[in-house]
């Protein structure tokens, strides 16, 4: 007599073991569809085709024996059941984990340009290119030009890179190599095939200009600079026309010589760049030869009133010599042989060097 019950559970238990890995290949056949094809694989069609290789395999372990008739039926049934079962749970879990991988699941191939022939043939054993200059350095518009000196060291330049860079690669690496090494604000860099860069740049605005304030200009002229002159200093600059007050921006390197005003103090014709006002700069252009005078800063009234002295037209006068009390002549700052200005000459027992004196006038007054 056929017991239903015992082959029910024998046909649930082989079902289970049979058609486990089935279902895995059905499951993982739906997430290939998917993903290669786009395709959806009905679960139903899984499942039957999971169907087949479990009842296979459990005939190959001898769990479902053909020849035992009609008592082998149930147990095949159910076990098919659990089989299809299996297979279309793997199916539908395999299309839903297949729909949620990322879209942008392949690869990224980047392509670009990269080294011709040529420049791969000259790599060396450390697998570096090296990259030349074209020889012609531009410029962008509206930019300064770079120096002839950077120009020379741009043009006779050689940079090494990794042989397998593509070229908008070397192109980055190279510009950011440029920027630091050689200071430079603005950096355009093409580089071929062969491995020549055309390089377009603008040197760092970093002189005067930076330094100037709105209203402000920079002009350059030539004079007696007095010796000691630095940048910063106020001088006030004789033309033809009215006098001009500038701010000194720099001093350039000295010029010809015109003689000497005393021991150890050289006269000699220098540029001088000086910062002065809008309306000033022309005053300055249309002139050619200059008075330059340096105007006192701080609290050092004495040299206050020998500026105001000269603007009258009774400078004041350098004479060498010893002090003659009975003159008149009084002492208004004298150098010492520390070259350092004192301006309380009384108080001084070494011999002065220098000194700025007043002295009286025919007609009265000082000079």
């Amino acid at each position: 007599m056929l017991d239903l019950p015992n082959e029910a559970l024998l046909g649930i238990a082989y079902g289970l073991l049979t058609g486990f890995v089935p279902a895995l290949f059905v499951g993982f056949a739906a997430i290939g569809a998917v993903i290669g094809w786009d395709e959806e694989l009905p679960p139903l069609a899984g499942g039957a085709v999971a169907v087949p290789f479990a009842v296979g395999t459990g005939t190959m372990l001898g769990v479902f024996v053909p020849t035992d008739g009609p008592a082998a039926v149930p147990r095949m049934l159910l076990g098919g059941g659990v089989v299809m079962t299996l297979g279309v749970v793997a199916t539908t879990h395999g299309t839903t984990v297949a729909r949620n991988l990322p879209q942008d699941r392949a690869a990224v191939t980047v392509r670009g340009a990269s080294l011709g022939q040529d420049a791969i043939d000259a790599v060396d054993a450390a697998g570096q290119v090296t990259i030349r200059s074209s020889g012609q350095i531009r410029t962008f518009d509206g930019c300064p030009s770079p120096s002839p000196a950077l120009r020379e060291r741009l043009e006779a330049a050689r940079w090494r890179f990794p042989a397998d860079l593509q070229l908008a690669e070397i192109e980055r690496r190279l510009a950011v190599r440029l920027e630091h090494e050689h200071d430079l604000s603005l950096v355009d860099v093409s580089v071929d095939g062969r491995g020549i860069a055309t390089l377009t740049v603008a040197p760092s605005v970093k002189g005067v200009a930076s330094t100037l304030d709105d209203g402000r200009r920079a002009v350059t002229v030539t004079g007696l600079v007095p010796t000691g002159i630095e940048p910063g200093d106020r001088v006030m600059l004789g033309t033809s026309a009215d006098p001009v007050k500038g701010d000194v921006l720099a001093v350039g390197e000295r010029g010809h010589s015109v003689g000497d005003a005393g021991p150890g103090v050289a006269v000699a014709e220098r540029p001088l760049t000086v910062a002065v006002d809008t309306a000033d700069a022309r005053l300055l252009l249309d002139d050619v030869t200059y008075r330059i005078a340096v105007v006192p800063s701080g609290e050092n009234h004495e040299f206050e009133v020998t500026t105001l002295l000269e603007e009258t037209g009774n400078p004041v006068r350098i004479t060498e010599g010893e002090r003659d009390h009975n003159s008149g002549i009084e002492p208004i700052a004298v150098r010492g042989e520390d070259d350092q200005w004192q301006f309380s000459p009384d108080e001084i027992d070494s011999p002065a060097r220098q000194a700025f004196v007043a002295e009286p006038q025919q007609g009265g007054g000082t000079e």
